[in-house]
């Protein structure tokens, strides 16, 4: 069973060492030192961002890191992807990584994001879609998507996370099912 956790400071270090494995590095590449990981996260941790990040884990340990947030508290991002594709502020996205190598290809980051997700829609009952802009040549990020449940949106060019990539981006959607009823 997934589990997650929100971030903590005592977690920077080895959001540190999943930063720099090269699998993360290519698509991630955030500054790992621990002062630019207190700059870039110390405002979830007390509160003070709208962005919600978590650290992942199972029976094995912590795996991952998974964020969430509203494009209604991101109104730049929002900006820059509505040339792709519009998104309202019910909309959401989620950005996450699996930090250790010997943890890839097994399926986790699949069964995360649908955990994830699952924990989303609990959370934040109106979320109206989930959409998740990833760079066309991150196909393991985009597969794990699709089999999470997402579709592909749209597709066009946004600023790449990593300066040395190109602006071509896949745009992944997934709509909450709607609670109906019950009998």
């Amino acid at each position: 069973m997934i589990r997650f956790r929100p971030i903590q400071r005592t977690d920077l270090p080895t959001l540190s060492r999943w930063l720099d494995a090269p699998h993360v590095r290519r698509w991630w590449a955030d500054p790992s030192d621990l002062a630019s990981l207190e700059a870039a996260y110390g405002p979830s941790i007390d509160g003070d961002d709208p962005t919600e990040v978590f650290i992942a884990s199972d029976g094995d340990g912590d795996f991952g890191l998974i964020q969430r947030y509203a494009y209604g508290g991101e109104p730049e991002y929002a900006r820059e992807l509505a040339e792709i594709i519009p998104v309202t502020d019910g909309d959401w996205s989620i950005d996450y990584l699996i930090g250790d190598a010997d943890r890839i290809g097994a399926g986790l980051g699949t069964a995360m994001i649908r955990a994830f997700i699952e924990l989303l829609s609990t959370d934040h009952p109106d979320v109206r879609r989930v959409v998740v802009p990833v760079h066309a040549e991150n196909e393991r990020s985009w597969r794990a998507l699709r089999r999470a449940g997402f579709r592909l949106a749209a597709r066009g060019e946004l600023d790449p996370d990593n300066p040395a990539d190109t602006r071509d981006h896949v745009v992944m959607e997934y709509r909450p099912p709607i609670a109906g009823p019950s009998s």
